[in-house]
């Protein structure tokens, strides 16, 4: 089963938002009039659903989100903790858990890469289940972090210069099976890189990439 943040994960981020321990300093600049995110302000509260997978079981647990405001334009932004992707309800671990399950295997499918031990994570009280296309769409999400991933890298290059992860990075194969086209071909590429990269990260910094570094570069 791929990892998945816990109710303590979200319990206690949700105990840092009332004791407004949340500050905006892991922000990157306002894009739009280059304020530093030090002097954003705190502007709204927003509750944010999370999908959990405990024992097989797809739950429900709520968070309040912060989002700041630069004082330079007004500008508006969400502070995402580390078990939270924009725009997913289920959790980071769990969308780079399942990913990776499905890349890391040169036969795997969708519909296999959903299932632990010959069944799928359901929700209580429901017919529905994990979707095999929900791996497809979060692929194609994690694929955009290419600054995430190139800032990773030099990170880890500046830490280790004979780090062989830039040549183990170039020989990575896409097995034509998974594919129809070269945009997909290059999403699923993407995606791979950034599992490696952030492996690697850990690794190396004991830190995943999403614990900082993504806010940073405004996961993109």
């Amino acid at each position: 089963m791929p990892p998945t943040a816990t109710l303590e994960n979200i319990k206690a981020y949700q105990q840092k938002v009332e004791k407004d321990k949340i500050t905006a300093h892991n922000l990157p600049p306002c894009p739009r009039c280059s304020v530093d995110s030090s002097f954003f302000k705190i502007h709204a509260y927003r509750e944010r659903r999370f999908l959990i997978i405990i024992e097989m079981l797809i739950k429900v647990a709520h968070c309040s989100l912060v989002r700041f405001i630069c004082p330079g334009c007004g500008k508006t932004f969400t502070f995402y903790p580390d078990f939270a992707i924009p725009h997913k309800h289920y959790t980071q671990p769990s969308i780079t858990g399942f990913c990776a399950a499905y890349l890391q295997s040169d036969g795997m499918t969708y519909q296999r890469a959903v299932m632990v031990d010959d069944s799928t994570p359901g929700y209580p009280h429901s017919n529905a289940t994990l979707a095999p296309s929900t791996i497809h769409r979060w692929i194609t999400t994690l694929s955009r972090f290419i600054h995430t991933c190139r800032t990773a890298l030099m990170l880890l290059l500046e830490q280790n210069p004979v780090l062989s992860i830039c040549r183990d990075l170039a020989r990575l194969v896409i097995p034509q099976r998974k594919f129809k086209t070269n945009p997909r071909k290059k999403q699923l590429a993407a995606c791979r890189q950034l599992v490696i990269i952030d492996a690697v990260f850990q690794a190396t910094f004991k830190t995943s990439i999403f614990t900082n570094l993504a806010t940073r570069c405004a996961f993109g």
